[in-house]
């Protein structure tokens, strides 16, 4: 952990240069470090499966997708996503908001509030063009909400429903057609 001790908050050096901490997720929110416990298998299962679908769809426009990447937003706000679609090939920990054209979350029961409200409200207001969110609730799989960014708030353009397969636009040149069943089901 950094040793930094700041009344004002702590900054998006101090949150870069913290350990990396096994099972934990640390996050910069106002100023102050937010732990969050790792995911659970099904949740990571559902991400990095959600990953790799984007990746394959975005790579042909030299763009990609990462798991588990950290986002600096603004001074004093900082998130670890679940998936990043960055608009250029990322060589360093975290990438600036300014080059991620999607971010998808995959919701947790520790994370509701924040993935439901605190991060699409933040990402719309720093400008990606897409949010996509994940609820793991559905007993046949995922049901996938995707959001894009209009007049500087999201608007659902899309619901993905297990079980149905549905396209839907990752970025304006490229969309993916997939059944978030696939996102969890037992491969073959």
């Amino acid at each position: 952990m950094t040793t930094a001790r700041r009344l004002d908050g702590y900054t998006l050096d101090d949150w870069e240069s913290l350990e990396p901490v096994e099972g934990h997720r640390v996050e910069l929110v106002d100023g102050r470090f937010v732990v969050n416990a790792a995911p659970s298998a099904k949740h990571q299962r559902v991400a990095d499966r959600l990953c790799r679908l984007l990746d394959d769809a975005v790579a042909p426009e030299g763009m990609e997708a990462l798991t588990a990447t950290g986002v600096r937003v603004r001074e004093g706000l900082a998130y670890i996503s679940d998936v990043v679609v960055s608009t250029e090939r990322v060589e360093t920990t975290t990438v600036g908001v300014d080059t991620v054209a999607l971010v998808a979350e995959v919701v947790s029961p520790s994370t509701k509030k924040t993935d439901r409200l605190e991060k699409p409200a933040a990402f719309a207001s720093a400008g990606v063009p897409a949010y996509w969110r994940v609820e793991l609730d559905e007993a046949d799989g995922p049901t996938v909400y995707c959001y894009q960014l209009h007049d500087g708030v999201y608007s659902e353009v899309a619901v993905l429903n297990p079980g149905e397969a549905g396209q839907v636009a990752v970025t304006g040149a490229v969309s993916v057609t997939f059944d978030p069943k696939d996102l969890h089901q037992r491969r073959k």
